[in-house]
């Protein structure tokens, strides 16, 4: 069983004022994300909690101001974005950001 090839970033940018991630993708794809939008679906365990019950449930309007100051691989699989607010647990993997719906 042949497993499909992961779609890999070939570009990664700020744009609109620093207030969007821009992925342009291996496969074609462009992602556009508010890092608002970002922020608040930040995929770590202190923000999605360990449980739906335990969910902090982040919304958008919370990071109005929100500034990515760094973003980093990790592996070959995933990113680690340190936010404006201190919050930098968050692993956004390359599934997750390329399957995410575009907010901007």
């Amino acid at each position: 069983m042949s497993q499909q090839p992961r779609p890999f970033p070939e570009a990664i940018e700020l744009t609109d004022a620093d207030t969007v991630l821009q992925i342009n993708w291996d496969d074609g794809a462009v992602s556009r994300h508010l890092l608002s939008v970002l922020r608040a679906d930040c995929p770590c365990a202190q923000c999605k909690g360990h449980s739906p019950e335990g969910s902090l449930n982040l919304t958008p309007e919370q990071f109005p101001d929100i500034k990515l100051l760094d973003i980093a691989p990790v592996g070959s699989y995933a990113y680690t974005i340190v936010w404006s607010d201190g919050h930098n647990t968050g692993i956004y993997t390359l599934d997750y950001l390329h399957q995410l719906e575009s907010s901007a």
